[in-house]
Protein backbone atom coordinates (compact mmCIF):
# COMPACT_ATOMS: atom_id res chain seq x y z
CA UNK A 1 0.00 0.00 0.00
CA UNK A 2 2.79 2.46 0.86
CA UNK A 3 4.45 1.63 -2.44
CA UNK A 4 1.21 2.52 -4.32
CA UNK A 5 0.90 5.83 -2.46
CA UNK A 6 4.56 6.63 -3.19
CA UNK A 7 4.00 5.90 -6.91
CA UNK A 8 0.88 8.10 -7.01
CA UNK A 9 2.69 10.97 -5.27
CA UNK A 10 5.62 10.60 -7.66
CA UNK A 11 3.33 10.54 -10.70
CA UNK A 12 1.50 13.63 -9.46
CA UNK A 13 4.79 15.44 -8.96
CA UNK A 14 5.99 14.54 -12.44
CA UNK A 15 2.70 15.64 -13.96
CA UNK A 16 3.04 18.97 -12.20
CA UNK A 17 6.56 19.45 -13.55
CA UNK A 18 5.64 18.72 -17.14
CA UNK A 19 2.12 20.12 -17.16
CA UNK A 20 0.80 23.36 -18.55
CA UNK A 21 2.29 26.60 -17.32
CA UNK A 22 0.67 28.25 -14.34
CA UNK A 23 -2.15 30.64 -15.08
CA UNK A 24 -0.84 34.22 -14.86
CA UNK A 25 -2.07 36.30 -11.94
CA UNK A 26 -3.88 39.35 -13.43
CA UNK A 27 -2.97 41.52 -10.43
CA UNK A 28 0.72 40.63 -10.76
CA UNK A 29 0.57 41.32 -14.50
CA UNK A 30 -1.22 44.63 -13.87
CA UNK A 31 1.52 45.62 -11.42
CA UNK A 32 4.22 44.75 -13.97
CA UNK A 33 2.56 46.96 -16.59
CA UNK A 34 2.16 49.84 -14.14
CA UNK A 35 5.82 49.52 -13.13
CA UNK A 36 6.90 49.73 -16.78
CA UNK A 37 4.69 52.77 -17.35
CA UNK A 38 6.06 54.51 -14.24
CA UNK A 39 9.64 53.85 -15.38
CA UNK A 40 9.04 55.44 -18.76
CA UNK A 41 9.05 59.14 -17.65
CA UNK A 42 12.34 58.56 -15.85
CA UNK A 43 13.82 57.11 -19.04
CA UNK A 44 12.38 59.96 -21.09
CA UNK A 45 13.52 62.69 -18.71
CA UNK A 46 17.07 61.31 -18.62
CA UNK A 47 17.07 61.01 -22.43
CA UNK A 48 17.51 57.24 -22.29
CA UNK A 49 16.44 56.42 -25.85
CA UNK A 50 16.84 52.66 -25.35
CA UNK A 51 14.60 52.78 -22.27
CA UNK A 52 12.03 55.00 -23.97
CA UNK A 53 11.86 52.78 -27.03
CA UNK A 54 11.98 49.61 -24.93
CA UNK A 55 8.41 50.04 -23.73
CA UNK A 56 7.14 49.53 -27.28
CA UNK A 57 6.95 46.29 -29.26
CA UNK A 58 8.91 46.14 -32.51
CA UNK A 59 5.63 46.02 -34.44
CA UNK A 60 3.94 48.84 -32.50
CA UNK A 61 1.44 51.13 -34.19
CA UNK A 62 1.41 54.65 -32.75
CA UNK A 63 -1.60 56.77 -33.64
CA UNK A 64 -1.84 60.47 -32.85
CA UNK A 65 -4.55 62.90 -33.97
CA UNK A 66 -3.62 64.88 -37.03
CA UNK A 67 -0.65 62.68 -37.82
CA UNK A 68 0.25 59.57 -39.72
CA UNK A 69 0.46 56.31 -37.82
CA UNK A 70 4.07 55.54 -37.00
CA UNK A 71 6.18 52.57 -36.00
CA UNK A 72 8.94 51.88 -33.47
CA UNK A 73 11.76 53.06 -35.73
CA UNK A 74 10.04 56.38 -36.35
CA UNK A 75 9.31 56.75 -32.64
CA UNK A 76 12.95 56.23 -31.69
CA UNK A 77 14.12 58.71 -34.34
CA UNK A 78 11.58 61.27 -33.08
CA UNK A 79 12.77 60.80 -29.49
CA UNK A 80 16.40 61.33 -30.47
CA UNK A 81 15.41 64.51 -32.35
CA UNK A 82 13.53 65.82 -29.28
CA UNK A 83 16.47 65.08 -27.01
CA UNK A 84 18.84 66.91 -29.38
CA UNK A 85 16.69 70.08 -29.58
CA UNK A 86 18.91 72.97 -28.42
CA UNK A 87 15.96 75.34 -27.86
CA UNK A 88 13.45 73.20 -25.96
CA UNK A 89 13.53 70.68 -23.15
CA UNK A 90 10.78 68.11 -22.77
CA UNK A 91 9.75 66.28 -19.61
CA UNK A 92 6.95 63.94 -18.66
CA UNK A 93 5.34 63.70 -15.24
CA UNK A 94 4.36 60.33 -13.83
CA UNK A 95 1.36 58.96 -15.74
CA UNK A 96 -2.14 59.20 -14.29
CA UNK A 97 -3.11 55.55 -14.78
CA UNK A 98 -6.87 55.22 -14.66
CA UNK A 99 -7.45 51.59 -15.56
CA UNK A 100 -5.48 48.48 -16.45
CA UNK A 101 -7.40 45.47 -17.73
CA UNK A 102 -5.48 42.23 -18.21
CA UNK A 103 -6.91 39.30 -20.17
CA UNK A 104 -4.39 36.55 -20.83
CA UNK A 105 -1.57 37.89 -22.99
CA UNK A 106 -3.36 41.18 -23.77
CA UNK A 107 -3.93 44.24 -21.62
CA UNK A 108 -5.45 47.65 -22.16
CA UNK A 109 -4.47 50.76 -20.27
CA UNK A 110 -6.37 54.04 -20.00
CA UNK A 111 -4.10 56.83 -18.81
CA UNK A 112 -3.14 60.49 -19.04
CA UNK A 113 0.35 61.87 -19.64
CA UNK A 114 1.44 65.43 -18.86
CA UNK A 115 4.24 66.83 -21.01
CA UNK A 116 5.98 70.06 -20.08
CA UNK A 117 8.13 71.97 -22.58
CA UNK A 118 10.65 74.49 -21.25
CA UNK A 119 13.38 76.66 -22.68
CA UNK A 120 17.03 75.93 -21.75
CA UNK A 121 16.80 78.07 -18.57
CA UNK A 122 13.61 76.36 -17.37
CA UNK A 123 10.89 78.81 -18.41
CA UNK A 124 7.72 76.84 -19.18
CA UNK A 125 6.75 77.26 -22.82
CA UNK A 126 3.88 74.78 -22.92
CA UNK A 127 2.16 72.08 -20.91
CA UNK A 128 -0.05 69.51 -22.56
CA UNK A 129 -2.10 66.57 -21.38
CA UNK A 130 -2.37 63.48 -23.55
CA UNK A 131 -5.32 61.15 -23.07
CA UNK A 132 -4.05 57.70 -23.98
CA UNK A 133 -5.28 54.20 -24.62
CA UNK A 134 -2.61 51.54 -25.01
CA UNK A 135 -2.85 47.87 -25.87
CA UNK A 136 -0.07 45.79 -24.35
CA UNK A 137 0.99 42.32 -25.46
CA UNK A 138 2.94 39.92 -23.26
CA UNK A 139 6.22 39.08 -24.99
CA UNK A 140 7.78 35.61 -25.13
CA UNK A 141 10.13 36.59 -22.27
CA UNK A 142 7.13 37.49 -20.06
CA UNK A 143 7.55 41.27 -20.28
CA UNK A 144 4.78 43.57 -21.46
CA UNK A 145 5.21 45.96 -24.39
CA UNK A 146 2.87 48.39 -26.08
CA UNK A 147 1.53 47.00 -29.35
CA UNK A 148 -0.97 49.78 -30.16
CA UNK A 149 -0.86 53.28 -28.70
CA UNK A 150 -3.47 55.97 -29.24
CA UNK A 151 -2.86 59.41 -27.77
CA UNK A 152 -5.28 62.29 -27.88
CA UNK A 153 -4.23 65.77 -26.82
CA UNK A 154 -6.76 67.51 -24.61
Amino acid sequence: MLRLIACLVGAAALAGCGGAAATPDPEKEKAAIETALRQWPSDFNTENVAGVCGLFADDVVLAYPGGEDSNSGELCERMQTLFNDPVKRYSYAQPDIREVLVDGDLATVKLFWTLTVTDPVGKVLDTGVEDGLDVFVRQSDGTWKIHVSHAFTK
